[in-house]
């Protein structure tokens, strides 16, 4: 069940950037579907790794030899540099439909 409410979570939100790519001319739209894929699956993986750092906190040990640390969850590492990429992905597939209307307009 936990899984199906993620999907239709994310399916509603992308729904909508889906939409709007419908409005891109046909030659460019393999790129811009390349993003919106790229940005589904990072946004799966992100539900996943949060879900992980709420169930096992944000810090975990590690044992090298015979000393233990504390450090950094793995999954908090991952998800702090995903969700990073993520804004600069989202950012890049925003960029290139608002440029793809400006151009659609001038025509």
């Amino acid at each position: 069940m936990r899984t199906s409410k993620k999907i239709v979570a994310i399916s509603s939100d992308m729904k909508k950037l889906k939409t709007i790519l419908r409005q891109i001319p046909k030659e460019r739209l393999p790129i811009a579907q390349g993003l919106y894929n790229e940005l589904v699956f990072m946004q799966t993986t992100l539900e996943s790794l949060k879900t992980q750092v709420n169930e096992e906190g944000p810090t975990a040990m590690f044992k090298q030899g015979r000393q233990e640390f504390l450090r950094e969850h793995p999954a908090l590492k991952a998800y702090n540099t995903t969700v990073q990429r993520y804004s600069l992905l989202y950012k890049q597939l925003v960029d290139f439909i608002t440029t793809n209307r400006y151009k659609a307009k001038r025509r």
